[in-house]
């Protein structure tokens, strides 16, 4: 325990949950904080972009199982030079994790267990108790990922250092250990939907904490809003009539995980309907957000208009009026925003994304229903929420800020013991 400067370990991989966890650090850092960041696989590119320090598996080799480096080169013959995620940072990942199966069980078993679930059978826990060691932070905090991240926080229990566990979104499958009393002295959520989730799984409620997402703090800065604003006048939205965003995403064929049926063709369907709707009522506009996977060309009509993707999204949600949804996380966006949101069922990520049952969108039960709902709505003010939605977190600070003061709290809590 450091009696002076608090020394902070904190872990995250890439896409979303680095973006929430760099505010932190800086937060950190500018309360007089030590920060140490192990930015994991494509989370590396993202923290050196933001000019944050960090280390990857890369520089702890020396901590990990003997024969890691062997290991790598085995799991990971033919690596392409030019990927994501650097050679030397990926054969560190997979050897470093793959010797600890052998550490842990033996060869054999090593084996098995990768050619069943590859990456999904890393947990980490002896290698990190061991980083954990040799840097000695007075609190670590991490997200809700399953394996690096998880491993952290199981480390640093086992170790006595006090943790705290940051959930980006709902946690549907990482309840089953993020729920467990034992996991991490701190969980903070979404919203209060999430910390009830938590709770009804087991959790003491002071363990659970609603601080919002850091990485959607932006959404409501001033700035956005205020150029929200000026698109809206700028676009002349402002003229009585209902603008809806419709927020397309590609469905696939397959869920990437249950391997469940898709419909590919979901998003044009729900386009279709809009489109008809919107050119036979004068009091509605409707405004296309293709995803950027898809491969889509615009066509113009009546009563309906484009939103590139180079066109902001914070800014363009407080530009419009009501945001419709399948499984696009734009509808979490929208609801910070304080955007009523509609969310359509038949996506094969409904499940993953239940922005009706968390509270964040009107649910729809069908694209049929589309029409009397919205025609009921035109012409008319709409009041945030909608019948069902909660109104999102009523902080006295930033999500960022709203984090600090859990993990200092931790802080204060460790000392004092």
């Amino acid at each position: 325990m450091h009696a002076g400067k608090p020394h902070a370990f904190l872990a995250a991989y890439g896409g979303g949950h680095i973006s929430m966890i760099l505010p932190i650090c800086q937060a950190l850092r500018e309360r007089g904080w030590k920060v140490t960041l192990l930015a994991l696989t494509t989370a590396s590119a993202i923290a050196e972009q933001a000019g944050e320090p960090y280390i990857g598996y890369k520089d702890l080799m020396h901590l990990a199982a003997p024969n890691a480096q062997a290991f790598g080169n085995q799991l990971c013959p033919d690596l392409d030079d030019n990927g994501p995620v650097s050679r030397e940072e990926t054969l560190a990942y997979h050897g470093a994790n793959f010797a600890e199966l052998v550490e842990v069980s033996d060869l054999e078993s090593a084996w098995r267990q990768w050619e069943e679930s590859a990456r999904q059978a890393f947990l980490p826990i002896n290698f990190m108790r061991r980083v954990l060691t040799e840097y000695k932070p007075d609190v670590v905090i991490a997200t809700n990922s399953p394996r690096t991240e998880r491993a952290t926080i199981t480390a640093a229990k086992q170790l006595g250092i006090p943790s705290l566990c940051m959930v980006d979104m709902f946690a549907l499958q990482e309840i089953k250990w993020i729920g467990e009393p034992a996991y991490a002295d701190r969980v903070t959520v979404l919203n209060e939907a999430v910390r009830q989730m938590f709770i009804a799984y087991g959790r003491d409620p002071d363990d659970v904490v609603v601080t919002g997402n850091p990485a959607f703090d932006v959404i409501n800065i001033p700035s956005t809003i205020a150029a929200g604003r000026a698109l809206r006048k700028a676009r002349k939205w402002d003229d009585g009539r209902l603008t809806i965003l419709w927020a397309s995403t590609v469905e696939p064929q397959r869920h990437p995980f249950t391997g469940e049926p898709g419909d590919p063709e979901l998003p044009r369907r729900v386009e279709r309907k809009l489109r008809e709707i919107v050119t036979q009522d004068q009091n509605l506009r409707l405004v296309l957000r293709y995803h950027p996977s898809e491969n889509v060309t615009f066509v113009p009509e009546q009563n309906i208009e484009f939103s590139p993707t180079t066109e902001p999204l914070h800014s363009l949600l407080h530009a419009v009026d009501l945001v419709v949804v399948t499984a696009s996380t734009v509808g979490l966006e929208a609801w910070l925003a304080k955007r009523p949101v509609l969310s359509i069922d038949g996506s094969i990520f409904t499940a993953d994304a239940p922005f009706a049952k968390m509270g964040i969108a009107q649910r729809v039960t069908s694209i049929e229903k589309l029409a009397d709902l919205l025609q009921d709505l035109a012409g008319k003010q709409i009041a945030f929420p909608l019948s069902g939605q909660l109104s999102p977190p009523s902080l006295l600070a930033t999500a960022k800020d709203a984090v600090v003061m859990e993990i200092e709290k931790v802080l204060r809590l460790q000392r004092s013991v």
